[in-house]
């Protein structure tokens, strides 16, 4: 399995970061032994940053079948280290325990999703607020690299990421026409 990760799918998140939005779909990719699932999150005394995002998995037409929550977890000090010096950002965003995802469900394009922190929703998002539909980007993507059906994508991060603190406690929930179809929980060490 594969894990691949597309950035700054939501323009409010670019902007955020004063990233600029890109005018096609960018990727990285992660390796499979970064994927834990909801449990205990390193927070590395507040380094590592949260970013919850819809992951999806790739079907045999290569098109979504499954989606499960998901936290791209970030070393923010890492990284800006690494962009600043114009060098690949796989020490900040592939470290072990840095793909946080939850249980698979059917897939829906018509669901949102949120991250709470300490009962505080920091983060929601949908896919209908990305910049390209989770079909443009697998295009995209398979136009130049081998995706097989099981690999993943993390679909990107809407606008809210920060900071997590050991025992900060973390529920990432996933909704489909309002209704709670799924919640995943996690406390930080």
């Amino acid at each position: 399995m594969d894990v691949w990760c597309a950035i700054r799918t939501y323009p409010k998140h670019a902007e955020e970061l004063g990233n600029p939005i890109p005018q096609e779909p960018v990727f990285f990719l992660k390796s499979s032994s970064s994927v834990i699932g909801f449990d205990k999150i390193d927070s590395c005394d507040g380094d590592v940053h949260h970013e919850i995002e819809l992951v999806l998995k790739i079907g045999q037409d290569l098109m979504p079948v499954q989606m499960a929550l998901g936290l791209d977890l970030t070393k923010r000090s890492v990284q800006d280290r690494l962009k600043a010096e114009g060098l690949p950002w796989a020490e900040a965003k592939a470290f072990t325990g840095s793909s946080v995802i939850g249980d698979w469900v059917d897939y829906n394009p018509n669901v949102e999703y949120s991250l709470k922190i300490n009962d505080n929703e920091v983060q929601r998002g949908s896919l209908s607020e990305m910049s390209w539909t989770p079909g443009e980007l697998i295009d995209k993507l398979s136009a130049w690299a081998s995706i097989k059906a099981g690999d993943v994508l993390f679909t990107g991060t809407p606008a809210g990421v920060g900071p997590l603190m050991p025992g900060d406690a973390v529920t990432a929930s996933l909704y489909l026409d309002g209704d709670s179809i799924d919640e995943q929980s996690a406390v930080c060490v």
